[in-house]
């Protein structure tokens, strides 16, 4: 059981910096290339709160309001990694795209 609290605790220290990372580069550049980090940050913020719930998970304890705030949580990571994942494959495309007309 710690050991899976080692991992869940190092998942979430480098998803903290993935996000922090993504957040300076979004704000550095313009145009597609923003939007793509800004969608790879809401990846990495989606399995962080993940992530966190989990841990939370492998606590003791146990009430229903606890139980309530782990799915809305989970609800939260689990839209924010969905729609990273659908947002950086559109712009990925969008910027192949561009970068074949270019040429």
């Amino acid at each position: 059981m710690q050991v899976v609290g080692i991992l869940l605790i190092c998942l979430i220290l480098i998803t903290i910096f993935g996000t922090f990372f993504n957040s300076i580069l979004q704000r550095r550049n313009e145009g597609m290339i923003k939007r793509l980090y800004q969608a790879r940050m809401n990846i990495n913020m989606g399995v962080m709160f993940i992530s966190i719930a989990a841990l939370q998970l492998t606590l003791p304890g146990s009430s229903f309001l606890r139980y309530f705030l782990l799915f809305l949580v989970i609800a939260a990571g689990l839209i924010n990694l969905y729609y990273g994942i659908k947002y950086r494959r559109y712009y990925t495309e969008m910027i192949n795209k561009q970068s074949e007309a270019a040429q």
